[in-house]
């Protein structure tokens, strides 16, 4: 497939983009599955893949990298967001207005993880001391949420990001029933041979995440029925969450394997990215 100038640079930031989302996805899922076997590793969010990279040889310039990799994300969605096609009809608009929202979210929500990967290495160059705890995000959002606590309308606030999250996670969900991020690889036989490992690895990655979402939106709503900002245990709170449950071990290895399915997936979009796209 051709592209103008201008589409190839685009293709290439989404290329580094997906990349990077890949390979943070895919130390998720397993560190996370190692440790539901006992394996080693680590139940783990984005804070634990920070951890693992701090723990490596280079692991600041490192997690500095993949700090650049999601910025590259962060601005193809803002792009596709400015730059979204026209769709004509008056019915339409609420769909595009939708679209719009999607991808401003996404960018927000890589943002800051491309942040907290900058973080230590900015830090360290300003000369403060970062005694090491990748937990940093965790409490820096227990903080906004006794923040929002202690004020009138901001329990309303938490119920509409209650409400987004569990949004977020209905979507994932339907993504990966309906199969909907094939549509333009279905158009091109050339990646037939990949087809297969694309589909099966996107559908395992969408359920997981729509699993982690909605867990995380019931500690969200838990925040404001308990009036307690501590019951919100982020992503890696949400995966131990599923160790409460009969066979606990292997629904969160299952998971885990839907989340390393989603890193295995966005590194074949990276691959194809002139011509995949996600929604």
């Amino acid at each position: 497939m051709n592209l103008n100038p201008d589409e190839a640079h685009v293709a290439k930031i989404r290329s580094a983009g997906f990349f990077t989302k890949g390979i943070v996805y895919s130390l998720v899922g397993a560190l996370t599955f190692m440790a539901a076997f006992d394996l080693g590793g680590d139940i783990a969010s984005t804070d634990g893949v920070i951890k693992f990279l701090l723990s490596l040889p280079l692991g600041k310039i490192l997690g500095a990298v993949v700090a650049l990799g999601l910025l590259a994300y962060t601005l193809w969605r803002l792009y596709e967001m400015f730059f979204l096609p026209g769709i004509p009809g008056s019915s339409k608009k609420a769909k595009k207005g939708f679209k719009r929202f999607r991808y401003f979210y996404s960018a927000v929500f890589y943002g800051f993880i491309a942040y907290s990967f900058a973080r230590p290495l900015i830090k360290d160059l300003g000369g403060h001391k970062n005694p090491g705890s990748s937990s940093g995000g965790a409490n820096e959002q227990k903080a906004a949420l006794w923040e929002l606590l202690s004020t009138d309308w901001g329990k309303y606030v938490i119920w509409a990001l209650a409400i987004i999250v569990a949004g977020q996670a209905l979507w994932q969900f339907k993504l990966g029933y309906s199969g909907k991020f094939m549509k333009k690889i279905d158009n091109y036989p050339d990646i037939k041979h990949e087809y297969d490992v694309i589909r099966n690895s996107g559908r395992m990655g969408y359920a997981a995440r729509g699993t982690v979402f909605g867990i995380i939106s019931f500690f969200l709503i838990k925040v404001i029925l308990q009036h307690n900002a501590d019951a919100y245990k982020g992503t890696e709170g949400a995966l131990q969450y599923l160790l409460s449950f009969s066979y606990g071990s292997f629904l969160l290895g299952a998971t885990a394997l839907g989340l390393l399915g989603y890193g295995i997936f966005n590194l074949m979009v990276a691959r194809h990215a002139d011509y995949t796209t996600l929604n």
